[in-house]
């Protein structure tokens, strides 16, 4: 696992799982560490890899429990989960962010020295896929007391309960700078259809244009829509004119992750 459980997560997940189960009756539960976005502060040279903690059931269903960051310094280690004293988030000391807020590290991009964390949506409310900005410099993402959020208009707040969304998009997404736009350039799935849109902005915190369609993914084996669709700035050909999109295609049995070329053309 590239971001480990804790001490007590492992216990927990042990118990649950399989024929050795010894819950009576709350068998298959168990503990999830999922990664979302990574960025690499250029002045530490280590990974910052954001990620959520999740609770799933044994039929697959999920809830949210918060958001946090793991510092990853050298390929000879995994990333580190922090550990805060006294807790951020009740009974997860590692967690920056609680069910209640928005799950940043969506994504994440660096720009002149200072990081960019956007949470899209929070745990306890499916239907908000509004995407909020943080901004923090990377020598201090893990005190919270340093960020700050962006409540629109050129402003920021220390609180996050004032941060406002800039764009609606859902939370497997991508915001990098685009050297052929000269613009960062964010591409995400689109609610309620196999849509992959594309918004532009000047700056990381906005004002971002309207969405574009990028293109339409292929339709999934069960007829659900796709999830998750994200640009690979580090894979940009033509000086940015051409990126690669990558989202995840279901089967009738498992999940492929496809890879698009989009050709971009810069506005008349």
């Amino acid at each position: 696992m590239l971001i480990q459980e804790t001490p007590s997560e492992y216990a927990f997940n042990l118990a649950h799982y399989g024929d050795n189960c010894q819950a009576q009756g709350n068998c298959g539960y168990r503990w999830a560490i999922w990664p979302s976005s990574i960025v690499t502060d250029p002045a530490s040279n280590h990974a910052l890899v954001f990620y959520t903690v999740q609770y799933v059931d044994p039929f697959g269903k999920f809830q949210g429990y918060g958001s946090s960051v793991a510092i990853w310094q050298t390929f000879n280690e995994l990333p580190q989960r922090p550990n805060f004293t006294p807790p951020l988030v009740a009974d997860h000391a590692d967690l920056m962010f609680g069910q209640s807020e928005p799950s940043f590290g969506s994504a994440s991009v660096i720009s002149n020295g200072m990081l960019y964390v956007y949470g899209c949506g929070e745990d306890t409310n499916g239907f908000d896929k509004g995407c909020r900005i943080a901004k923090v410099n990377p020598a201090t993402v893990l005190d919270k007391t340093t960020w700050t959020f962006y409540t629109g208009n050129g402003h920021w707040s220390s609180s996050d309960v004032n941060a406002v969304p800039v764009f609606d998009g859902l939370d497997i997404l991508s915001v990098s700078w685009n050297s052929y736009l000269q613009q960062f350039v964010t591409v995400y799935a689109s609610l309620f259809s196999n849509d992959v849109m594309i918004r532009t902005a000047p700056k990381p915190e906005g004002p971002w244009s309207d969405e574009t369609p990028a293109f339409t993914a292929l339709a999934n084996a069960d007829g659900s829509n796709i999830y998750d669709a994200q640009a690979h700035s580090e894979y940009d050909k033509n000086g940015g004119q051409t990126i690669y999109v990558t989202y995840t295609h279901s089967l009738s049995s498992g999940s492929e992750v496809r890879l698009v070329a989009v050709a971009l053309q810069k506005p008349a």
